[in-house]
């Protein structure tokens, strides 16, 4: 996994990658630099994967779990001052 900039939210860098996508795609339309336009299109197009993912799937199950491991933190608790 990248290491990311942690001065920007997660969603900040997606539509940062996103839009340096789009600006890529639009450069290869635009110049001869087609080669590199590629390369970079190809990594910019991973990053924005990886970006959107982690948005749209991966914060919100790190913030399920947390919720999880805090009800389960609970129970014991509860089971523990029953026992007593």
């Amino acid at each position: 996994m990248l290491t990311r900039y942690t001065g920007m939210t997660a969603k900040n860098q997606s539509y940062l990658f996103t839009f340096g996508f789009v600006l890529t795609v639009l450069g290869m339309g635009l110049t001869d630099l087609w080669l590199p336009m590629v390369v970079g299109a190809i990594l910019m197009s991973a990053l924005m994967a990886e970006s959107w993912i982690r948005v749209a799937h991966i914060i919100p199950m790190h913030k399920e779990l947390r919720n999880l491991k805090q009800q389960v933190d609970q129970l014991k608790q509860q089971s523990h001052s029953q026992e007593e």
